[in-house]
């Protein structure tokens, strides 16, 4: 049995536990929650020449808001529809999105060769010749966790694809000290101006624009561009925004970006003659890289040399052991990192007392 009605209430209670304890049954252990992705909401596209580029933020948790380990695969729908009035929405229902066309299913390497950062890539091609009347295509994506859970599809992206803008033509790009100035010729159709692209050039794709400029715009300064780096630069032709209709790109232009640019001058050299010395100050040079200066002296109407061995890294010098009444002429060198040197300073002379 397991109760006694003639025992004390408490000792009751107490074999009462031990009833549950010893009298019920253990279920088997439940299976852990099936992860299952966050629905993106950032999906977002752009026709580039022939093609659809479509881009989200990598799912990072589940619908239940805990870390979401790697997705297995990413599925890219697609909806054909007639193309809405000028300025008037395409509404998809979520009810749609079940019946869609799959385009893409991306996995294993493919997937993996489409991360870029925290980003995910797609590309699709665009149907050519384009279709009269316009048509408009409507995207979603969801993706699968590791253990065969899909998630709920994305926000819908539309685009109304049109006959791209040619690609400008001409294009230059040239190392400057300020950074890489990239030019190009304008195009007709550039209605919306023009996109600048930039990539490592040990990558092969290219990613989201570096640059947007306006319709007659056709130069723009790279100055994010770092010392040491090899980049190749393009430049499309912008037909409208938001979505974006650009050109496919074209031209290409390679930078071996290295430093090669002198630093600009230290301004205001001083001399102060003092028995058996000369004491020198200057300012620094403006430019940020410089990594000291070279003190140059010449007696008289002589060729100048430097004094000392090095460089100085302080706005000072006292340069000593000088013989008494003599001429002296001193200029400075600013020198940067990468052994450039600049103009020499303005001369200072003085005589010794």
């Amino acid at each position: 049995m397991c109760s006694d009605r003639r025992l004390r209430p408490a000792a009751l209670a107490g074999l009462a536990l031990l009833a549950l304890a010893g009298c019920g049954k253990k279920g088997d252990p439940l299976p852990p929650p099936r992860a299952v992705p966050a629905a993106v909401s950032d999906l977002a596209l752009r026709q580039r020449g022939d093609r659809v580029l479509l881009e989200f933020g990598h799912p990072r948790t589940t619908v239940a808001g805990l870390p979401l380990p790697v997705i297995e695969s990413v599925t890219l729908v697609e909806l054909e529809r007639p193309a809405p009035a000028a300025g008037q929405p395409l509404v998809v229902a979520p009810p749609e999105l079940a019946g869609a066309r799959t385009v893409a299913e991306l996995a294993g390497a493919e997937l993996a060769a489409a991360v870029v950062g925290d980003r995910v890539r797609i590309e699709v091609a665009l149907p050519q010749p384009l279709p009269e009347p316009a048509v408009a295509r409507a995207y979603a994506v969801r993706t699968k966790a590791l253990d065969g859970v899909h998630s709920a599809f994305s926000n819908v992206a539309v685009l109304v694809p049109r006959p791209a803008p040619e690609a400008p033509g001409e294009l230059e790009a040239r190392p400057r000290k300020e950074g890489i100035e990239v030019r190009w010729q304008a195009v007709e159709g550039a209605a919306a101006g023009y996109a600048l692209l930039r990539r490592a050039a040990d990558r092969p794709g290219w990613g989201a624009p570096l640059a947007l400029v306006e319709a007659g715009v056709t130069h723009w300064l790279d100055t994010g561009a770092r010392y040491g780096e090899r980049y190749v630069y393009t430049v499309l032709a912008l037909a409208a925004r938001a979505p974006d209709i650009e050109s496919a790109p074209r031209a290409e232009r390679e930078v071996d970006y290295q430093d090669r640019f002198a630093p600009a001058p230290p301004p205001a050299l001083r001399a102060l003659a003092l028995p058996g010395q000369v004491r020198l100050l200057w300012e620094a040079s403006p430019d940020a890289d410089v990594a000291g200066y070279r003190l140059e002296r010449a007696q008289a109407a002589g060729e100048f040399a430097a004094v000392g061995e090095g460089l100085l890294t302080s706005l000072e010098h006292a340069d000593g052991g000088l013989a008494a009444e003599t001429v002296f002429r001193y200029r400075v060198v600013a020198v940067d990192r990468a052994g450039n040197a600049s103009e020499p300073s303005a001369t200072a002379e003085v005589r010794t007392p």
